[in-house]
């Protein structure tokens, strides 16, 4: 009985630890940041909002610019700035879009030969089949500008670029704050 329990601890572990892998191998979002040569964080203390920003509608905020603005809003703090709308030093805006693609691809192929004919060569028939396979994507972008306010002059961009699928626009917000997260994890 002891011998089992351990087989069966050993199993689970292993389960675990194949689960962990693949999740932390799962394609999440390409990030890419850039930043001035001279740009410090440290010579900035407070940041505000474009008005309106990019994903505003108009004169209009959108529901996204208002997910992005409390995403933003909370990284930007825990990396030391205080928000300020009245004089900021940095401007953040915010840029989506997005992309439809298509993709092909073979997707199979069978081959078929059938009986030997005589003194050894191949008779009876062959045949073959292919078929090509065609993928429509929607591939997304959201980018994040910094302005030095007194310059203005770009100090920083970061984006996050990937696949968008029909879960995560149901998600919406926790796509966005969660892209958001991914980008500012790459702010000096």
């Amino acid at each position: 009985m002891p011998d089992w329990n351990v087989r069966r601890v050993t199993a689970v572990t292993a389960l675990l630890l194949a689960t962990l892998l693949s999740a932390a191998c799962s394609s999440g979002p390409r990030i890419i940041t850039n930043s001035a040569p001279d740009f410090s964080i440290a010579n900035y203390r407070t940041f505000g909002f474009f008005r309106p920003l990019s994903t505003d509608r108009g004169n209009v905020q959108s529901l996204e610019s208002k997910q992005l603005i409390a995403s933003a809003t909370r990284e930007l703090e825990m990396a030391g700035l205080r928000r300020d709308d009245s004089n900021p030093d940095l401007l953040v805006n915010f840029v989506i879009s997005t992309r439809e693609t298509l993709q092909s691809r073979p997707s199979s192929s069978v081959g078929v030969h059938h009986s030997r004919g005589r003194y050894g060569t191949w008779g009876g028939y062959s045949m073959s089949m292919s078929t090509t396979e065609v993928v429509q994507r929607t591939e997304g972008t959201l980018g994040v500008d910094m302005v030095d306010r007194a310059r203005n002059q770009l100090v920083w961009e970061g984006a996050a670029t990937g696949r968008v699928t029909d879960q995560m626009r149901a998600n919406r917000d926790q796509v966005l704050d969660s892209a958001i997260a991914d980008i500012f994890a790459k702010f000096p």
